[in-house]
């Protein structure tokens, strides 16, 4: 009995120790789905349990306790340890076996700086229970086969992720693209080095040269020039500077930068190749630092999670930070109240929906105060010019992190309905308790004379997906614009009353939960599906939203990648699928929504079916379905 206690404590060391036995090594070996079968007790001998471990198809593992579930658990972590190994290009890992009697102990050499832990992901991953006196005896094993059926679909992931990452280059969007890249290469280096060699590029080279080669492009290739610099008022201490962002000579469509403000590193966004920082009076020049990695976005996909958590090292790029010349900006002084006539001319008629000169003179009247009143944060004398919805829109505004009036030029005026659209006034929110800051296009809705609806204006991105249907009626896209447009700013400013009113009663809606990770004898335990999709009520979905907004500081949605189309000539529902990138205080996460919606009313839209998948390939024919 005392030998099997000595041997019982060896072996619940293994694991810690990182001992292997096996001669089969796999670099990098963190799987992203964790699902153990149990095959039904069975009390092999000692014979059987051999037999295996002789077998060279097998990867093994084993455990001893005194208790069934902790020699199983033992027998995982052993398991485990058998195909962890360093994932560093440059280790070196040396394993010898040494034959101990009945026993094989294992001495390793590594060299490098980055060792993982894993997570099986293994739907055959079988079992085979003994027992010797007072002890269980669990070996755990695992068809080698089954490993390589794994990799296959780590290989596809980052086939998708490569692709994703092509085609947001192609759009000038630097953020999806890095992100894209940057993941498929974490995967690549997470692949046995025996099956990655043969992970070619089109050009030949290998993938791994290849990704770092698209990353250095991309970072190379983004030019960032300091263009205003503007002081508040003129006690402030702290200047805002405008940032201009160009990749290959177009404006940056999205991309996240931190910088430094002379007391914390800051995280914002740049929308539409405009972004801002705060910086002390007399700053000449400035760090900052292209997002590449995006952490935050990790949890938004099972298998990246699982992956990069386990390889938290970031790959560095220097080439993603970048000195900003701040001597060469214009200053601007706080602007002055614009006349009517003043803020007229730079009103510009919206092809869509044209409107006479002598209404966007009115219009003007109307929006000119209100800027002001923004910018001074008087926000008393807003009231008079607001209905009572639109004062209920505007008071949720105010509250949205702290506003500062950004850009208020190139205004464009559009017949809407019963009343008019305002656009072109760009805003950036800040928020005290988190670093991160927005850039929102301000979207006024003027009725019967008065502002009637306030709303964050959609992404250029998206504005072109919409207005490139050229065929469909002026109107009928700018209220498609602004369905969209109310929508997005409904989750911001948390309008429940608004969004139970969009909803139709009996509306279908899929919501995605991603599934929590669980720990289980120290094994990430991920199921086989990304998300768990679950049909709700209307009411369901209203409480769930009530819940979300009550827990965040902010919640932010920004919509690319317009799918629009009619689901027949002579209706106004519409089928569409967007992309959504969703933030709030301590959630992030990117995937694709499918609306069915009925405009026919421009002002009392209603949504039959909403749905979200993290792949848009699962939407693209869900309305044949519904139908």
């Amino acid at each position: 009995m005392d030998k099997w206690k000595i041997y019982c404590t060896f072996a619940a060391k293994l694991p810690k120790c990182g001992l292997m036995r096996s001669r089969f090594i796999l670099l990098c070996s963190v799987f992203s789905v964790c699902t153990l079968f149990v095959l039904p007790f069975s009390a092999f001998g000692q014979d059987e349990m051999d037999a295996i471990k002789r077998d060279p198809t097998y990867v093994w593992g084993q455990g001893v306790a005194e208790t069934l579930q902790a020699a199983d658990d033992n027998a995982v972590k052993d398991l485990i340890s058998q195909i962890s190994v360093s994932v560093d290009s440059r280790t070196e890992t040396e394993i010898s076996n040494i034959a101990a009697g009945d026993d094989v102990r294992s001495s390793v050499s590594t060299t490098g700086n980055l060792r993982v832990s894993s997570s099986v992901s293994l739907s055959n991953c079988r079992r085979i229970v003994s027992e010797e006196g007072s002890y269980f005896i669990v070996l755990r094993y695992i068809d080698k086969l089954e490993i390589a059926k794994m990799f296959d679909a780590r290989k596809a992931k980052i086939r998708d992720l490569i692709h994703a990452g092509e085609r947001a280059e192609e759009l000038y969007k630097v953020g999806d693209a890095l992100r894209n890249y940057y993941w498929a290469l974490k995967l690549v280096l997470s692949i046995p080095e025996e099956h990655r060699s043969y992970m070619m590029a089109e050009s030949g080279a290998l993938l791994t040269t290849n990704l770092r080669e698209r990353i250095v492009s991309i970072l190379d290739s983004v030019q960032i020039e300091a263009v205003q610099e503007i002081k508040p008022d003129s006690t402030a201490e702290a200047n805002i500077v405008r940032l201009q962002f160009r990749f290959r000579r177009h404006p940056v469509n999205n991309c996240d930068y931190n910088y430094f403000d002379g007391y914390d590193w800051l995280t914002a966004s740049v929308k539409d190749g405009v972004a801002l920082v705060d910086l002390p009076g007399e700053t000449k020049n400035m760090l900052l630092r292209v997002e590449y990695e995006f952490r935050r976005l990790w949890k938004s996909d099972p298998m990246v999670n699982t992956l990069l958590e386990q390889l938290p090292a970031r790959i560095p790029f220097t080439q993603a930070e970048k000195r900003v010349d701040l001597t060469r900006t214009e200053p601007i002084e706080p602007a002055p109240l614009q006349t009517t006539k003043e803020l007229a001319k730079e009103m510009q008629v919206d092809a869509l929906a044209a409107c006479n000169k002598k209404e966007v003179f009115k219009q003007a009247d109307i929006v000119a105060p209100l800027i002001q009143a923004i910018v001074e944060r008087n926000y008393e004398q807003v009231q008079p010019l607001c209905s009572e919805n639109g004062w209920k829109w505007f008071e949720k505004l105010i509250k949205y992190g702290n506003a500062q009036i950004i850009e208020r030029n190139e205004l464009q005026v559009s017949s809407f309905a019963n009343g008019y659209l305002v656009r072109g006034i760009k805003a950036r929110f800040s928020f005290k308790k988190n670093n991160k800051s927005f850039i929102e296009d301000l979207v006024f809705y003027i009725k019967d004379g008065l502002i009637d609806g306030i709303n964050f204006g959609l992404e250029q991105s998206a504005l072109d997906d919409i207005n490139n249907h050229s065929m469909w009626d002026p109107q009928s896209r700018l209220v498609l614009v602004n369905f969209l447009e109310n929508y997005k700013t409904a989750y911001a400013l948390e309008r429940l009353d608004y969004l139970n009113a969009v909803f139709s009663e009996d509306a279908l809606i899929i919501v995605g939960n991603r599934i929590p990770q669980q720990k289980t004898a120290e094994i990430t335990a991920v199921d086989q599906e990304s998300y768990v999709h679950n049909k709700l009520t209307k009411s369901q979905y209203m409480k769930q939203l009530e819940r979300v907004f009550a827990k965040q500081e902010y919640v932010n949605i920004q919509f690319e990648d317009a799918s629009v189309k009619k689901t027949s000539r002579s209706s106004e529902r519409y089928e569409i699928v967007i992309k959504q990138n969703y933030y709030s205080a301590t959630y992030a996460d990117k995937g694709y929504l499918y609306l069915l919606a009925d405009i026919s009313d421009p002002e009392a839209p209603i949504i039959h079916v909403r749905v979200w998948d993290e792949n848009r390939n699962n939407l693209m024919n869900y309305g044949e379905w519904v139908f």
